[in-house]
């Protein structure tokens, strides 16, 4: 026990040395944890599917110089469950997105409040379960905007309106709404 508390001591000690070291006020990474409801255009064979979709969303980022950020994040929807949804069959639908953001903030006059604005990609993947063929993956492009509220130097909320667009026959494109909050370090 006391060797593994003198080895975490250390690494806290060498992790802080190296944060100082590796970063300056210029560059603050963060990580997130957001909601998002997603209503979804859907074609074809998946046009009588349920689209309203509620998805968990973690990101990762990288602000630079307090009004820019480079952010990877992963969002993964629950299923949505059809009783007759292609040719009175059940079907069971549901997506997950990899992407990587580009924000841009512009503080409201001296508030703790600010625009945001974001352009991305994303990999989509999209599974239905009960249709000819069941999965998909697509890369789609993301536009957004929405506001940031900076609590404190650490901590963040932001919520987002975003257009993403798949242009696949099953999925054509989503219109999002993420709330959730960030911690910078």
């Amino acid at each position: 026990m006391k060797k593994f508390l003198l080895l975490a001591g250390a690494a806290l000690c060498m992790a802080n040395s190296a944060e100082a070291m590796m970063w300056s006020k210029d560059f603050v990474p963060y990580i997130g944890g957001e909601y998002v409801y997603s209503h979804a255009k859907q074609g074809k064979l998946a046009k009588n599917l349920k689209n309203d979709f509620h998805s968990g969303k973690a990101d990762v980022g990288l602000e630079m110089f307090k009004n820019y950020a480079m952010e990877f994040s992963f969002q993964m929807s629950g299923e949505l469950k059809n009783k007759r949804g292609y040719k009175g069959k059940k079907v069971e639908n549901s997506f997950a997105a990899y992407a990587m953001d580009l924000y841009g903030k512009y503080p409201i006059m001296c508030s703790d409040f600010s625009v945001v604005g974001t352009t991305g990609l994303a990999i989509y993947h999209a599974e239905y379960k009960g249709l000819p063929s069941k999965r998909f993956s697509k890369v789609g492009y993301r536009v957004g905007g929405g506001m940031q509220y900076d609590m404190t130097e650490h901590f963040a909320l932001r919520t987002i309106g975003r257009y993403s667009y798949i242009g696949a026959d099953r999925l054509n494109h989503f219109a999002e709404i993420t709330v959730g909050m960030l911690m910078k370090f």
